[in-house]
């Protein structure tokens, strides 16, 4: 049997295959404690050092471009040769080349990619029959396991601006094969080496491939005479030089303390603590809460040395102690040394970037106004990143401009995503979406429906049909903050939210994930981590889960029991359902929407007219039937004994029956013996059952159509007709 530990790993592995690693087909550009033969403190000095001496020996560092990761590879088309994306996943459509007629097959409605894409392979194609010499050259011509890494730039795309639009070639990359667990052949490429140390196959998507630097600046030129026509500039590209010395001794004696508990603060040199340090990437702590975050990521920098954009210090004011942030002491080094990694590779990345400048037509300036800088080491397959005070994403940017556009440039945005089947949709999901939207920090509201493909439950209530309906009910509840539905091609509402944080959570974007408290656990804060480190931004986005409390008080949307199943069951067993089946669908749908509107939802989910089996006059009965007893039910609640709501009017005419707060009356009579009848009436439907009350909707029904299609009495019609919802006020 197979236990749930094995399960458990498969399922996650059968996950991360559908979604992207970070970068997409590219792969994950390495900061100098990625590196293999970096593995203490003194090793990751003597990189930097390595770097120094290569800039200043004519190695000349690319500009790190803040874009978006975009890989084109040329495939055999119905026509002929064409470019395709590929996102470098284990997809059919990705191995096989999404071509600019697949791009809405790849990506959701809405989706950023399928607008580069439409550039992107616009460009290209236009001019593949010219460039077809420089392609054959370039080895990319007739091998799809090859292609062009780039980066697209469209204005803002991270948190830099930049004055026009262009593409910068990276290389020529080709991917490694692919097999799934069979051996059977999933994606062709090179064949995987294996990692000495782990004795395992590496896990890298791709690699970077030698090619022809002058045939490469050809082909730049032959793209660019099709590039304007989209409003693009290309650029293979954008070098940059140095301005003085690296020295790095100074960064050695910068303070680094770290605070065990609150008053036991132990303080030493940055280069005291590389002496002792190890590398820690790949390990994990335990914090206090359960979760399990790298040991050497962000997260645990900024807790461990109170790290901040606003200056370089390691502040034990910002501070978490160590006590405070993790379950056993067996894990302070890791943390330690994993948050020194971090400092050391920032401080050091500082001291490169600010002797460092680029002047290009694409990007200028000094290098510390740019994301970053990337080089090529000698002996390397492969390219490292210098970041500086970038390793913090866009918060570092904040501090470099006082002026109020820049900060408005890269201020956060707080995004709410709200993934589910909803199958159908009902007014307990609008209820969620109503009450996230009250939240004074949530910026915009993002519906994800999920898009079963096997054993679908309902099939006739599509995920087409379960958008247009979500979007009717977000108009009718007139929310003020903008609420966007769309449709993810992942089976289930899990893998439909991971989609969202690995490939379309934007820069500086804090996801909130949110859940019921009966499924906050599907959500581990381990699994939402894990899948934010997978997304291109991942040094600039938070995703967390956010638990809405289920409201069953009065007054409440959900305060009665509300399933889609019930609304399932009646839409399959149609047109072997009844009136009482009818009201309570439409029960499910918000009170704002009005009796038509409701009626046409139920009929597009059943794809028939309802007149077909009910007449006019039973369905506008209905109507009356629904608010009568919800309206009923609503004023029942709000009453408590019978004696002591029972008053005479200031006049002295009339019996009233009053509610508990004394600010409404519900009937007024002749007698006190006539007005506790009401009360005791009232009282009857407040005890009753759900199924009970819909029993009364048949009686209701029938009386009203006795009475010419109108329930009297409750509207204002003959008094003496049913006195049990009779209404006066």
């Amino acid at each position: 049997m197979l236990n749930e530990k094995l399960l458990r790993k498969l399922i996650m592995e059968a996950i991360k295959e559908e979604l992207l690693l970070e970068g997409g087909a590219g792969g994950h550009m390495r900061h100098p404690f990625d590196l293999d033969d970096v593995k203490t403190g003194e090793d990751l000095i003597k990189k930097f050092e390595q770097i120094g001496s290569e800039i200043k020996g004519g190695n000349r560092p690319d500009t790190k471009i803040d874009g978006v990761n975009t890989s084109i590879k040329i495939v055999d088309g119905p026509e002929g040769k064409e470019y395709a994306m590929d996102r470098g996943s284990s997809k059919a459509i990705d191995v096989e080349g999404i071509t600019v007629d697949r791009l809405p097959e790849r990506f959701s409605p809405g989706h950023g990619m399928i607008a580069a894409g439409e550039n992107v392979l616009g460009i290209f194609n236009d001019a593949l029959n010219e460039a077809s010499p420089e392609l054959k050259a370039l080895g990319v011509l007739d091998d799809p396991t090859k292609f062009f890494n780039m980066e697209y730039v469209k204005g803002t795309t991270n948190v830099l601006a930049y004055d026009h639009d262009f593409l910068k070639i990276h290389g020529i990359n080709q991917f490694y094969e692919k097999k799934d667990r069979k051996g059977g052949q999933v994606r062709p490429g090179l064949e995987r080496p294996i990692d000495p140390e782990t004795n395992k196959a590496i896990k890298d998507p791709s690699v970077p491939v030698a090619y022809d630097q002058e045939v490469m600046d050809s082909l730049v030129e032959i793209l660019n005479k099709h590039a304007g026509k989209y409003g693009f500039e290309i650029y293979s590209s954008i070098p940059s030089r140095a301005t003085g010395d690296f020295d790095f001794s100074s960064v050695m004696n910068v303070p680094v303390p770290v605070t065990y508990s609150i008053g036991q603060v132990e303080t030493k040199s940055l280069g005291e603590r590389l002496k002792v340090a190890k590398n820690r990437i790949g390990e994990i702590v335990r914090t206090v809460d359960g979760r399990k975050p790298p040991a050497q990521g962000k997260e645990i920098y900024k807790a461990v040395l109170g790290a901040s954009a606003a200056d370089t210090s390691a502040d034990p004011k910002r501070q978490t102690p160590l006590d405070e942030l993790l379950a056993s002491d067996d894990d302070y080094q890791r943390a330690i040394d994993g948050a020194v990694f971090w400092h050391a590779t920032r401080l050091l990345g500082n001291v490169i970037m600010d002797n460092m400048e680029v002047d290009h037509p694409a990007v200028k300036g000094p290098a510390t106004e740019h994301e970053g800088l990337v080089i090529r080491l000698s002996g390397d397959d492969f390219d490292t990143k210098i970041t500086g005070e970038f390793i913090l994403g866009g918060e570092a940017s904040s501090f470099r401009d006082e002026s109020p556009e820049a900060a408005k440039e890269v201020k956060a945005k707080n995004i709410a995503i709200f993934p589910g089947s909803f199958k159908p949709p009902h007014k307990g999901h609008l209820s969620v979406i109503k009450s996230i939207a009250k939240n004074p920090e949530v910026d915009e509201i993002k519906v994800i429906i999920s898009a079963p493909g096997k054993n679908v439950r309902s099939p006739k209530i599509t995920p087409e049909k379960a958008k247009a309906i979500f979007e009717k009910f977000i108009s009718a509840a007139n929310i003020s903050k903008p609420v966007n539905v769309e449709i993810s091609n992942k089976p289930s509402p899990i893998t439909a939210a991971y989609e969202y944080i690995v490939e379309q959570a934007g820069p500086n974007e804090n996801v909130l994930l949110l859940t019921s408290m009966a499924d906050s656990k599907r959500y581990p804060q381990e699994s939402l981590d894990k899948y934010a480190g997978m997304n291109k931004n991942s040094d600039t986005i938070t995703v967390k889960g956010f638990v809405l409390p289920v409201c069953r008080d009065e007054g409440c949307d959900t305060a009665n029991k509300i399933s889609a199943t019930t609304i399932r069951n009646i839409v399959d067993n149609y047109p072997d359902v009844t009136l009482q089946d009818i009201s309570r669908a439409l029960d499910h749908m918000p009170d704002s929407m009005s009796l038509q509107d409701k009626l046409s939802i139920f009929e597009t989910l059943i794809d028939e007219n309802l007149s077909d089996k009910f007449n006019k006059e039973d369905l506008n009965n209905l109507n009356e039937s629904v608010k009568f007893i919800m309206e009923t039910i609503d004023k029942a609640l709000d009453i408590v004994l019978l004696t002591e709501k029972v008053r005479k009017t200031p006049d002295k005419k009339e019996w009233c029956v009053y509610s508990k707060k004394g600010d409404r009356k519900f009937g007024c009579y002749p007698s006190r013996e006539k007005a506790v009848k009401r009360l005791g009436q009232v009282e009857y439907f407040k005890s009753m059952s759900e199924e009970q009350i819909l029993e009364k909707v048949d009686i209701i029904e029938e009386m009203s159509s006795m009475a010419g299609g109108n329930v009297q009495g409750y509207a204002g019609g003959n008094k003496n007709k049913m006195s049990l919802i009779r209404e006066q006020d």
